[in-house]
């Protein structure tokens, strides 16, 4: 994708990208560690105060309300259509601008700046935008794709291990949707290395395996569902955290999605087991025990109304091995069931 540049040197490039907008009106999207963070590149930039909305971190800001303040502030300062409105932050920051700019007056212009691994190789890239209703995670959203993605991984040095492994979910279902090389190489990663050259390289592999399969089904009718490996079981297990305010990363929660997901492609598609264990232990050793947020049966509701199903039942996305996988695959109640278990 052409709009994605891999910095090192973020105020410069968003200052050759800024340019390119001409005379229009400059708004910055934070929460309260980004707007930390980048405070004096923000009065550098000459950006008034009052242009820099700042959103609370957390899962349980990504809603209608926050939408709804950013907009206030765009409509109260005279964002003409012109108007730029930079992303600074993680996914829910880059999910929440991205929708807010595609709204508002039928679209401005967004540039996404995203600080988290999660938000570098996932949330900024592909165009999805949204925010969570009626406990259900994503229900409400556009397809948006910003103007400029910049990425730098400097940003990943300030990150706790829990949010830098958070980010590294969505690498490993990448690595599984391309091959078994890759999927070697992201399991021997270096975490205390994120911020070094090496480590963008994987970056820039991640995405790239992302941005092919949204560049050739950028609507998600097709070869794109293939992104949803993970989190049919995932988002459900997110979902009940939402509804119970508990706070679960959302790559915990897709990391348990794969270890299900995962065992039902083993089961229904061949999947080799000795690939399923290796997998399995390698997401217990590295993130947390999974205690489960809700019984099955509460679970399996979700998944009943998760907007990827098109018929009765639960639709997934299953592998058959690293780089071949199968979209609409729906399972029945009992399959489902004994997967969870295996989490």
């Amino acid at each position: 994708m052409n709009n994605i540049i891999f910095t090192r040197d973020i105020r410069a490039d968003l200052q050759l990208k800024l340019a390119d907008f001409g005379i229009a009106d400059i708004f910055v999207l934070v929460d309260n560690n980004s707007r930390n963070f980048c405070q004096r590149s923000f009065e550098d930039f000459g950006i008034p105060e009052e242009h820099i909305i700042t959103i609370p971190e957390g899962e349980h800001h990504k809603s209608l309300e926050s939408v709804a303040e950013i907009w206030q502030v765009l409509s109260d300062q005279g964002a003409r259509r012109n108007a730029v409105l930079v992303n600074v932050g993680g996914g829910v920051i880059t999910d929440l601008g991205g929708f807010a700019a595609s709204c508002f007056k039928r679209g401005i212009h967004c540039v996404n700046i995203p600080t988290t691994l999660l938000a570098q190789i996932d949330a900024s890239v592909g165009g999805k935008t949204g925010f969570d209703f009626n406990g259900l995670k994503n229900e409400i959203g556009s397809f948006a794709i910003p103007d400029w993605v910049l990425i730098d991984n400097h940003f990943l040095a300030t990150l706790p291990e829990r949010q830098i492994m958070s980010g590294f979910a969505e690498m490993l279902k990448h690595a599984l949707l391309a091959d078994e090389e890759h999927v070697a190489e992201a399991m021997q990663v270096d975490f205390a290395e994120v911020a070094e050259e090496d480590f963008l390289k994987l970056i820039r592999k991640s995405v790239a395996v992302k941005a092919a399969i949204v560049q050739s089904d950028p609507r998600e009718k097709g070869l794109r569902k293939a992104l949803n490996f993970g989190h049919t079981v995932g988002h459900a297990i997110e979902s009940v955290a939402i509804r119970r305010g508990l706070d679960i990363f959302h790559g915990d929660a897709v990391a348990y999605g794969m270890i299900a997901e995962l065992f039902l492609s083993v089961q229904k598609l061949g999947f080799d087991e000795k690939h399923f264990e290796a997998v399995r232990k390698f997401i217990r050793e590295k993130y947390p025990v999974y205690h489960p947020v809700a019984e099955a049966d509460e679970l399996y509701e979700l998944m009943l109304h998760d907007k990827k199903n098109e018929q009765a039942g639960v639709n997934f996305t299953l592998i058959h091995k690293p780089g071949e996988f199968d979209i609409d695959n729906y399972c029945s109640r009992d399959e489902i069931f004994e997967a969870l278990k295996q989490i």
